[in-house]
């Protein structure tokens, strides 16, 4: 454990070298020794993965960060909480690095000038805990051969500052928005979200389980699904699936 330098009511571990902080989070609720809020970050990953098993590429310069948030056997609604860390990342970014249009893009990543630099992946841990993963290409981005789709770092932004700023800011604003969540529920959230979104009233194409399909991404629905208004064919409900913003 090192010196906690996150703001109240966040602590901090911090690690040189693991597997996945998000495992190792999962240890600790396993083990008794989970506290809400309590943040496992290390300097480098040598498994990171993001959704769907993917590879999460996890240099020494970015953040790879773990939180275990309490959701007390609520885990219909945990899966929100994805949409609380997309609006935190997205006003710690903004205030880190001024001038840059960072949106948010449906599911869970963060955009900034159209290209990812963020992601996240939520896994409950029996009933009471949820892990919330984050990876920020702070120093970095991946080769453009690992991706799914465009990314890029912060500091190719204009970003000169380190990882544990961008935990600092981060944890700063999603403490409050956490808060929140818990006081109000998800419609505050909602509607943040919607404000900073990508794309909104715009065509995109969903690649789901077993098809890809098109339309206006027409909102959020009250539980955080994916609106696509497909014309006549009405509004489609999406749950899961990867979202993509045609050429103009």
């Amino acid at each position: 454990m090192s010196e906690n330098t996150l703001p109240a009511p966040f602590s901090l571990i911090r690690l040189d070298s693991v597997g996945s902080t998000n495992d190792e989070a999962r240890r600790l609720a396993l083990s008794g020794a989970a506290a809400d809020l309590l943040v496992v970050t290390a300097r480098e990953q040598s498994a990171g993965r993001g959704r769907r098993g993917r590879t999460w590429v996890s240099p020494p310069g970015n953040l790879h960060c773990s939180t275990l948030i309490r959701i007390d056997g609520n885990l219909a609604t945990a899966a929100q909480l994805g949409f609380v860390a997309a609006v935190a990342l997205v006003d710690a970014f903004r205030a880190l690095v001024p001038g840059i249009p960072f949106t948010c893009k449906w599911p869970n990543d963060v955009l900034a000038e159209g290209r990812k630099c963020s992601g996240m992946l939520l896994e409950p841990v029996d009933k009471d805990w949820l892990v919330l993963g984050i990876g920020v290409d702070v120093a970095e981005a991946p080769p453009p051969g690992n991706l799914v789709y465009p990314a890029c770092a912060l500091a190719d932004l204009g970003f000169a500052g380190t990882e544990s700023d961008v935990l600092t800011a981060f944890c700063a604003a999603f403490g409050p928005l956490v808060e929140c969540w818990r006081r109000l529920g998800f419609a505050p959230i909602r509607e943040a979200w919607v404000a900073r979104a990508r794309g909104l009233g715009d065509p995109v194409v969903v690649r789901l389980e077993g098809e890809t399909i098109s339309g206006i991404f027409a909102g959020l629905d009250d539980e955080g699904a994916l609106l696509l208004d497909q014309g006549p064919q009405g509004h489609r409900r999406i749950l899961a699936g990867d979202v993509y913003f045609p050429a103009v």
